[in-house]
């Protein structure tokens, strides 16, 4: 089975660029970030790269207008990551209507709990655009349940606090709670944060239907030439399809 490789990167001035670049390199869905100037679920790399996108004027009506632009140019699926507040401030009818119009494949929204989540999905429900369903170490057994059986377009498994020791490897109860999630659900089920290095993708790809990369990805694009960026996309893509 084709395991899911999901880029996140940064919405800044280049981020266009970048979304094609992924999208010749392996990509199967890209995540694009919105900058916030609060974002409590995001590592330092990532906060870093909010802080210098803001500073370069960008936001959520800056992306929104150049993926309408660009969307037919741009060939594999894309989703944007954003924190409540900014969909709030937008205005959520016309940001969920400009969304679509930009050819959004999903939103995935860490700040929004699960009851909110189920109210804000109606508000979905005569458009394109999909509610990605989040799920962490902590939520219960039966909240997995019923999230994973309520999912749309995959599930984001969020790898938190399940890395153990220095050697970057998971915790049994990583892959009991992927087991779970499976079960009861009928979409892919993806696994992300802190995963980098075909190591990791190693342990975690028979428990799971593909991985998120974040920071190492935003990382890489702030640091390395574009030579780098696409070695380092194609060695991933190969860890993800080798032995399969």
């Amino acid at each position: 089975m084709h395991k899911l490789f999901i880029p996140y990167i940064m919405g800044n001035q280049n981020f266009i660029e970048n979304v094609k670049l992924l999208s010749e390199n392996g990509a199967d869905y890209i995540e694009i970030g919105i900058p916030f100037s609060d974002p409590v679920a995001d590592g330092a790399v990532i906060l870093k790269a909010g802080q210098a996108a803001l500073e370069e004027g960008m936001n959520a009506k800056l992306i929104l207008e150049r993926l309408k632009l660009e969307q037919h140019a741009i060939k594999t699926p894309y989703l944007l990551m954003t924190y409540y507040n900014i969909i709030e401030s937008f205005g959520v009818k016309a940001f969920i209507d400009e969304a679509e119009a930009a050819g959004v494949y999903g939103l995935i929204i860490p700040d929004l709990p699960y009851e909110l989540g189920v109210i804000f999905k109606e508000k979905l429900k005569h458009t394109s655009v999909k509610l990605i369903s989040l799920i962490a170490m902590t939520t219960s057994n039966e909240r997995v349940k019923t999230i994973a059986s309520e999912a749309e377009g995959f599930i984001y498994t969020v790898t938190m606090n399940a890395v153990t020791g220095q050697d970057d490897t998971f915790h049994q109860d990583l892959y009991n709670k992927l087991s779970l999630i499976k079960q009861n659900s009928d979409v892919p089920v993806v696994s992300g944060f802190g995963i980098k290095s075909p190591e990791q993708i190693e342990a975690i790809k028979p428990y799971c239907d593909g991985i998120v990369i974040g920071s190492e990805i935003v990382r890489r694009f702030t640091d390395d030439t574009r030579e780098e960026v696409i070695a380092y996309l194609k060695k991933i893509r190969k860890s993800l399809d080798d032995n399969l």
